[in-house]
């Protein structure tokens, strides 16, 4: 009956521990994977262009880690040599995971308007260990903390002072609509933020 209650034990504390794990996982629909079959297109030579401007690309210029597609040049000050094309081999460009205008995409962070001070203490705390991720085999973590550990000060003082001046751009808009079913109130003329 001893060895009994001693495997039972056993059993639980591994489900239990299999639970924990679980649960400091992070979810699997913030941090989406490509399928393990997945294959970049062929690049064709031809050019790929968003709405509003002139400037095309080939979808290798695009995956080019040493170069930020400056889709709008004229929306922001000219950008450092760090933000617009990194130091072959271990500095990526800037401007290539924050974009030239510093928005951002939706796997790091947007840098426009951020502190200088701030940006320039979050590079050291991926530098020294302090800053870390849940994901960190995940490329943007991984890289972020491959290029803090390598850019020199200057560079991180001059993406910082570029990034810093940047406007933020208004990214998504927000529309509350009253239900069918809920009458006017006295608030519904207040301004909403």
């Amino acid at each position: 009956m001893k060895k009994l209650a001693i495997i039972l034990w056993c059993v639980c504390a591994l489900a239990f521990a299999a639970a924990a794990q679980k649960l400091n996982a992070p979810p699997a629909w913030a941090y989406v994977a490509r399928p393990a079959d997945y294959k970049d297109p062929v690049d064709d030579g031809s050019l790929h262009h968003v709405p509003d401007s002139t400037a095309g690309w080939t979808f290798t210029q695009l995956q080019d880690f040493y170069s930020a597609a400056d889709w709008h040049p004229g929306d922001h000050p000219a950008m450092p040599e760090v933000v617009a094309h990194g130091r072959k081999p271990e500095v990526f460009a800037c401007g290539f995971c924050h974009r030239a205008d510093g928005p951002g995409g939706p796997e790091n962070a947007s840098l426009a308007g951020l502190p200088e001070a701030y940006i320039v203490q979050q590079m050291a705390d991926f530098k020294s260990g302090a800053r870390k991720s849940l994901t960190p085999e995940r490329r943007p973590p991984a890289a972020m903390t491959a290029v803090a550990k390598a850019a020199t000060t200057a560079e991180v003082a001059s993406a910082a002072a570029y990034f810093s001046r940047l406007k933020p751009r208004k990214l998504i808009t927000v529309v509350w609509k009253r239900p069918w079913f809920q009458k006017p109130t006295w608030w519904d003329g207040c301004s909403r933020l």
